[in-house]
């Protein structure tokens, strides 16, 4: 939509525009789209390489067993003031393509048959040779970008200059998955996703150079039309028939692989790829006993439990910061049926240590919470975003409590009213350490503006009256980072497997 406004803009001030875009990024969608909002007429012809001067302008065609040469698109476009859409500039030669550059900068252009078209009416002076531009005719041209592996000329580089130019890219994840879903209604969801991820990094690798041919939204088109009419197919199939020109290539075979594998796209997986774990037998069940619940002996008697208050006092707050790194999904049952799902990699210490895990669930988004000790430290993630978010606790949690002991800390997430939030117990101490997580505006005067804002965690420290508690007193609470505000750079540290 924001490309077609940009085009409205030039169209309306009577510029010629030329869409520039890798192919199969949906060019000629886009014009097609424009023109029946403007109800415009159109002319399209279409380029090659073996397109001359004479092809260009004049139609060759059968009638009454006879060939008959007619006027071109061109010719007719400038006639009858039709938009003519030009497609695949870049593969004609030079010299076909520098004819239009005299159409359109200077408003005269010789015909093969000796016609010559004029843009000024004044200039005619009854010559019946002569063709008067249309003042509503225009023109949309559409080229490839130059190079492998198009091999395509540089039609910008030649003629760039007397159009109004706009770079076409694919869509955005979101739009791109939006589209799809027209496409294949009937298509699982999840399908979509994998093909709009899986893609999405295909085309990052082409602009890094790792890869030559960068994959369209054509490609994903026309699995999702595949696997719409022909549900029964398996999607690896599907998705071999787009890379099987590729799979002579062993090393692009192995990225493509790489790629597809990660985002959980099962090409080259086998029936008999099973990884499972040993099968263990459980005993014989056996009786032990049993319990009555809520009944006594005469009926009248109570069940009473024991029950203490403790006083406890709050010190605090302290205020941490949170910081973000990028984090990658790979799925573990792409190639090979097996229990584990997926694994992450997270920027640990080489000394760090993993104590506990957690998982909670909260509208319909899996969180996990991992942390780790020596030093005390928290991760958390969305197990379906891209990135991750760790806070260090070291401060809070002391290295050494009594001699060499490194605190070794446990994690549960708690449930409503308090989602989001978990709960860090460290098993010496003993001291809960309450921690929230909010935004706090940056003071003035440290090269921010007033307005501008800090992740940051609140601590506060609270002991019972006893100086202790039970075995697993609450800890630290740290609530999920909200994603709108400012994070910190990246951590730059050793990878390790999750």
């Amino acid at each position: 939509m924001a490309v077609m406004e940009d085009m409205l803009k030039d169209f309306l001030l009577g510029e010629h525009l030329l869409l520039v875009g890798n192919q199969g990024v949906g060019k000629n969608k886009i014009v097609d789209r424009f023109l029946h909002l403007l109800n415009r007429p159109r002319e399209y012809i279409q380029l090659h390489r073996d397109t001359t001067v004479q092809t260009l302008t004049l139609q060759p065609s059968v009638k009454d067993g006879l060939i008959v040469y007619e006027d071109s698109p061109l010719v007719k476009a400038v006639k009858l003031g039709h938009v003519l859409v030009v497609d695949e500039a870049d593969k004609a030669p030079t010299n076909v393509t520098c004819i239009l550059k005299t159409l359109v900068e200077n408003g005269e252009m010789i015909l093969a048959d000796g016609r010559r078209i004029l843009a000024n009416s004044a200039h005619v002076n009854g010559r019946e040779n002569v063709i008067v531009i249309h003042p509503d005719f225009r023109m949309i041209v559409l080229a490839n970008r130059p190079g492998f592996p198009f091999l395509g000329n540089d039609f910008f580089g030649t003629l760039g200059d007397i159009f109004s130019c706009h770079a076409v890219d694919n869509p955005k994840p979101h739009s791109e998955l939006k589209m799809l879903r027209q496409y294949g209604p009937n298509v699982p969801e999840p399908i979509l996703q994998k093909l709009v991820a899986a893609f999405g990094e295909l085309r990052s690798l082409a602009d890094q150079g790792i890869i030559n041919y960068p994959y369209s939204t054509r490609e994903v088109v026309n699995i999702v039309k595949h696997l719409q009419k022909y549900p029964s197919e398996g999607l690896s199939h599907v998705v071999r028939d787009v890379f099987d020109f590729d799979s002579y290539n062993d090393d692009l075979r192995e990225i493509l692989t790489n790629t597809l594998h990660k985002y959980g796209i099962p090409i080259g997986a086998k029936p008999t790829n099973i990884q499972l774990a040993k099968l263990l037998p459980l005993p014989e069940q056996t009786f032990m006993g049993h319990w009555t619940i809520g009944q006594s002996r005469n009926g009248t008697e109570k069940l009473l439990c024991p029950a203490e208050t403790h006083h406890i006092d709050i010190k605090g707050p302290v205020l941490m910061n949170i910081q973000e790194y990028p984090i990658e999904r790979h799925e573990a049952r792409s190639q090979t049926f097996t229990e584990e799902c997926a694994s992450w990699r997270l920027p640990l210490d080489e000394v760090n240590i993993i104590c506990d895990i957690a998982t909670s669930r909260e509208n319909e988004e899996n969180t996990l919470y991992v942390a780790a000790c020596n030093p005390v430290c928290l991760y958390f993630m969305n197990t379906a975003g891209k990135s991750g978010y760790f806070v260090d606790l070291s401060d809070i949690f002391p290295r050494m409590t009594s001699g060499f002991w490194h605190p070794f800390v446990t994690v549960a997430p708690l449930g409503s009213p308090l989602k989001g939030q978990v709960i860090l117990h460290e098993q010496q101490v003993n001291v809960p350490r309450p921690v929230t997580q909010r935004t706090v505006p940056r003071v003035a005067g440290e090269g921010k503006g007033k307005n501008d804002s800090q992740p940051l965690t609140e601590t506060c420290y609270s002991r019972g009256s006893r100086g202790g508690g039970l075995e697993r007193a609450p800890g630290v609470v740290c609530q999920k980072y909200c994603e709108d505000g400012p994070m910190s750079p990246p951590l730059q540290r050793p990878q390790h497997d999750l």
